[in-house]
């Protein structure tokens, strides 16, 4: 009588085929969890910057505009770069103006950074 039997190699190498399979599979998840984090940080960074703008433009009265960091006379270093830290994460968010005059008018570039 044959009995059909796995032997110990076939079990072994069937154990490491698995185990790379595993493997692969964890290091996929790993980095797309790398990666929704890191996007969620870029949202958060871009509603930041409406936070972080809205003052401004509240600052912009024609009657104050020589006073504003926003202002010819004003100096960027004026502005509120007060950092946010995130109630969730822990995460430190740092505003940065950076403000560019185009004729009479004014640009202005917040960037925004963080440490992941």
């Amino acid at each position: 009588m044959h009995k059909k039997a796995l032997t110990l190699i076939e079990i072994i190498i069937s154990i490491i085929i698995v185990a790379i399979t595993m493997a692969g599979m964890v290091n996929l998840f790993v980095s797309s969890k790398r990666w929704v984090l890191h996007s969620q940080s870029r949202m958060a960074g871009g509603e930041l910057g409406k936070r972080f703008l809205e003052p401004l433009q509240m600052g912009v009265r024609q009657d104050q505009w020589g006073a504003n960091c926003l202002s010819q006379n004003g100096d960027p270093a004026a502005c509120d770069h007060t950092p946010w830290t995130d109630p969730y994460t822990g995460r430190i968010y740092t505003p940065t103006y950076n403000i560019n005059p185009l004729g009479n008018l004014r640009r202005v570039i917040v960037t925004i950074t963080w440490v992941e």
